[in-house]
């Protein structure tokens, strides 16, 4: 079964890595695909750009093998529609089990996405629940499974809600401290921290 995680990654932290390995470990995936967007369509212009945020992905997971970095937004470039991406990925994984990670208050808002009920006939929903956040059950809620096996024995079609041990790392919160030249050594891994110094990003 392969993870799709998609999202800015303006900057990737250790949430996103700590994040990707409890999926790997609970789901048994072979593989976590690390999917950074061209031009995210519910938000402004990152301050970033594809290359740069693409080579922090790199550094962040050069040490295990089972994170891959997805290139299929940025080579395709314009806005990110998930379902777009999404279709992409099937063709070139056919008889794969595929898992979308979304967060819980991404999930909440998936009906207002592009062509939310096709998403669901391409992947499975892997939504990683926080405390603070209520899943609404609501939504595809013919679809909801606690069962690992059923991820694996359906190649898609099944919302199943992972709970994750909670991280204090915020990529905005990074960029605040970034730009005010305050220390972030600890949600960042080194390699990441030392590229974002020596390019001189998120300085205001």
């Amino acid at each position: 079964m392969i993870g799709i995680f998609g999202g800015t990654f303006n900057p990737i932290h250790n949430g996103h890595i700590q994040l990707a390995k409890q999926a790997l470990e609970c789901l048994l995936l072979d593989k976590v695909h690390f999917l950074p967007c061209a031009k995210p369509v519910h938000r402004g212009a990152l301050q970033t750009s594809g290359p740069d945020r693409l080579n922090m992905i790199k550094l962040a997971i050069a040490a295990d093998d089972q994170f891959i970095a997805n290139t299929l937004e940025l080579d395709r470039g314009g806005s990110s529609y998930m379902v777009d991406t999404l279709q992409e990925v099937r063709e070139k994984n056919p008889n794969e089990s595929i898992g979308l990670m979304l967060g819980a208050d991404a999930f909440n808002a998936i009906l207002s996405w592009k062509q939310p009920a096709r998403i669901l006939e391409l992947v499975h929903l892997v939504v990683c629940q926080r405390p603070q956040i209520k899943l609404n059950c609501d939504v595809f809620s013919d679809h909801w499974t606690q069962s690992v096996d059923s991820l694996k024995q359906q190649k898609f079609g099944h919302v199943f809600p992972l709970v994750i041990k909670q991280s204090s790392c915020s990529s905005t919160e990074i960029r605040e401290q970034l730009s005010e030249s305050k220390p972030v050594i600890s949600c960042l891994p080194t390699a990441v921290f030392e590229y974002i110094v020596n390019n001189n990003l998120y300085e205001t």
